[in-house]
Order: C-alpha cells, then sequence, then structure tokens
C-alpha cells in the first residue's frame, strides 16, 4: 500500500495547524490502517481526516497534484532510509536507529533503556 498521499496530507495537516495537529492526523491514520485496515492511498480515508482540521477536499487535492509537500516526503523518506526504516510502524530517536515494527510498550521501553544511543535498535 502507497502511504505517500497520506504522508504529504499530514505535511498540509502540519502547514496549516501546526505539530501537535499533526501528530493528531497521524493518531487517526495509523488507527484507521492498523485496526480498520483502510487503504490510506485512498482519498475517501485520508480527506476526512484532513478536514478535522479545517483543510477541504480542494485543498489536498491542491496540494497533492501541485507536489507542495513532495520535498519534504523525499527528504523523510532518504533520512528513515539512513536510519533502517524498512516498514511502518517504525519510531526513530536521535543518534539511534529506527526501531521498526509492532510491539507492546513495554517491549519498546526496554529497548530504548537496553541500548546504547549508537547501537541499532531495529527489530
Amino acid at each position: 500500500m502507497n502511504s505517500r498521499f497520506a504522508l504529504e496530507t499530514a505535511e498540509l495537516v502540519r502547514a496549516r495547524e501546526g505539530d501537535d495537529a499533526v501528530g493528531v492526523f497521524y493518531q487517526g491514520v495509523s488507527h484507521a490502517f492498523f485496526t480498520k485496515h483502510a487503504d490510506i492511498s485512498k482519498r475517501e480515508v485520508i480527506v476526512p481526516s484532513a478536514e478535522r482540521f479545517g483543510i477541504s477536499a480542494s485543498d489536498v487535492e491542491a496540494a497533492w497534484n501541485q507536489h507542495e509537500f513532495s520535498p519534504a516526503i523525499d527528504m523523510f523518506m532518504r533520512e528513515g532510509h539512513v536510519a533502517g526504516v524498512a516498514g511502518v510502524p517504525a519510531m526513530a530517536w536521535p543518534h539511534r536507529r529506527a526501531i521498526v515494527g509492532m510491539m507492546p510498550v513495554a517491549d519498546l521501553v526496554r529497548r530504548l533503556r537496553n541500548e546504547a544511543p549508537d547501537r541499532s535498535l531495529q527489530s
């Protein structure tokens, strides 16, 4: 599944409403993807999530068609590759390799506490 539409829409939300809003947007998209098995490449899934932040379907379409946020997503993808991201979900912290994959919170905390900052944390 291609998540590019969701990622670029998230950057539109960030540009209009800030980092807190984009966090809520990502939470909703992740919930749709992981619990409802929704296709996050589809406009009917993503546009309603953006509309919750006052961003219209036409604004989402215009940003997508004009590739307004493509450079940011390209950069994120390059940085993710360097950090070892090979799938979703992926989490990263400065000076550490990415942690990739679903896991209980306790396992995530254990990994973060037990690993040195420069050691690979990738599962």
